[in-house]
């Protein structure tokens, strides 16, 4: 391929549709010598005459056409792929469980929209994990092989409520507790017996219900119907407006959390700003 510089075909694209070297020089903010330097080097390099100069006007030769055509077209298909990427960096794609969605990462969006308005996060939830490199992965798993830049936050667990189911445990009634059980049966279960031990409870004072999801055993403790056993990060909005808590019981720490698949190159600028966000929100709970 000829060594034809970019910037070259860039003034031969503009002095072809304007006709002009003037106007080439007004839109690229450079001088008209500077165009006609330009195109006198492109037409050496490629051995051809490119425009007919006349005194106050300039017209494409046959050749000349030709590759004004293939310029136009050829720049044109890049701005609009570099407008298509930037208007796509504007919007951070996530795919996520649906606890988490539901529980931490949609209410907390709020405050990411008012310190990062000019980005906006799609959030898609699944509890199939989806591949799709344009996006970021927020997966809840076994976190002990996961490198540190990949952690958004360990778990801890412990069991919440509202006051009156609350102190029905107290007063040894036989109380009901919501526990999830993950559709992942790779996954180390949640921590209920270690719970038990670390408050020193006896298990015959629950009922236990499992569901396969956090949000359905939230929903429960919330409706009032018995206790739920759960993770930090999925109660936090509501224990911060007392909806639930965990009364004077001890979580207990787990090496479940939530992570991101990939390294840190991987990402991109925007995803990263969000990634890193996040895992301050997560740090804080």
């Amino acid at each position: 391929m000829l060594n034809v510089s970019m910037q070259a075909l860039r003034v031969f694209e503009a002095a072809a549709r304007h006709s002009s070297f003037k106007l080439a020089a007004q839109e690229l903010n450079i001088t008209p010598t500077a165009v006609s330097h330009h195109i006198k080097n492109l037409e050496m390099r490629l051995g051809i005459d490119l425009f007919i100069r006349k005194t106050r006007e300039i017209t494409p030769t046959k050749n000349g056409f030709l590759l004004a055509q293939a310029t136009h077209t050829g720049f044109g298909t890049i701005e609009r792929a570099i407008h298509q990427l930037v208007e796509q960096g504007k919007v951070i794609q996530v795919h996520t469980t649906s606890s988490f969605a539901a529980q931490m990462l949609i209410p907390a969006l709020r405050g990411f929209n008012k310190e990062y308005p000019n980005l906006e996060v799609s959030v898609a939830t699944g509890e199939h994990l989806v591949h799709d490199s344009q996006a970021i992965a927020i997966r809840f798993g076994d976190t002990s092989q996961i490198k540190p830049s990949q952690l958004l936050c360990l778990e801890n667990f412990n069991a919440y409520g509202n006051h009156t189911c609350l102190a029905g445990l107290s007063a040894q009634t036989k109380t009901t507790m919501f526990i999830p059980k993950w559709k992942n049966t790779q996954l180390p279960a949640a921590p209920w017996q270690a719970w038990l031990a670390h408050n020193g409870l006896d298990a015959s004072l629950f009922e236990v219900v499992y569901f396969d999801q956090e949000l359905y055993c939230i929903q429960e403790a919330i409706a009032g119907s018995g206790l739920v056993f759960a993770s930090s990060s999925l109660v936090k909005s509501l224990t911060e407006k007392n909806v639930l808590t965990n009364g004077s019981h001890l979580s207990v720490d787990t090496q479940l959390g939530y992570y991101v698949p990939l390294n840190e190159a991987q990402y991109t600028r925007q995803q990263l700003i969000f990634i890193n966000w996040l895992r301050a929100q997560l740090f804080d709970t």
